[in-house]
């Protein structure tokens, strides 16, 4: 009753309106799904590390285990060499006299001589450029970004680091006797595209 070329063409509408169903309804999940992006964003780690213990009631500077932070664009994060310049020595148990679990998968990680695998938590997109040292150096706090870590017992995300976030800081009077001031800028930090956009 209908030529072929007729149906090759309702056949080729049907597969198109079907492709765009499905890029549709996947584009739709992913809208949905909460981002790793996003203020809140807690990924589970492969050790139950407690910012609040180290940072908080030790007091350790945030410089002893992210060591890149103050000479490079990322913070890193420890090997489990640096845990274990403490944790050599220092290995609570439990009551049963057992290394407690976050203990005992570092030394396991240590004698197998494999790095631990975290997460990330705090990101920001692919196309920005962030360097810890320029705004370690310049006096920003690790908690200007990051929040009061050293209260934390499970590292979570709490700010969207947008760029709207960004700018509000950088658009910031600088101070009296900062870099910026004595230079005459008007903000604290660069508010054009390629400071941040490279």
């Amino acid at each position: 009753m209908f030529t072929r070329k007729f149906e090759r063409r309702v056949y080729v509408a049907v597969g198109a309106l079907a492709c765009a169903g499905v890029l549709g309804v996947t584009f739709g999940v992913f809208l949905l799904l909460p981002s790793r992006r996003e203020a809140g964003y807690t990924p589970p780690q492969p050790i139950a590390f407690s910012h609040k213990i180290h940072a908080g009631t030790l007091q350790m500077d945030c410089a002893y285990c992210h060591t890149e932070v103050e000479k490079g664009p990322h913070a890193t994060v420890p090997p489990v060499s640096l845990c274990m310049n403490c944790h050599t020595e220092v290995q609570p148990k439990d009551a049963s006299g057992a290394l407690r679990p976050g203990i005992a998968t570092l030394v396991d990680h240590w004698e197998r001589q494999e790095p631990l695998r975290w997460n990330k938590v705090n990101d920001v997109a692919d196309f920005v450029y962030f360097d810890h040292s320029r705004h370690v150096n310049s006096g920003v706090s690790c908690q200007t970004c990051h929040s009061p870590v050293e209260t934390m017992d499970h590292m979570r995300r709490e700010e969207g680091l947008k760029m709207r976030w960004c700018l509000e800081c950088h658009m910031q009077e600088p101070p009296a006797d900062s870099a910026a001031a004595l230079e005459g800028r008007d903000t604290r930090a660069p508010i054009n595209c390629t400071a941040c956009h490279r």
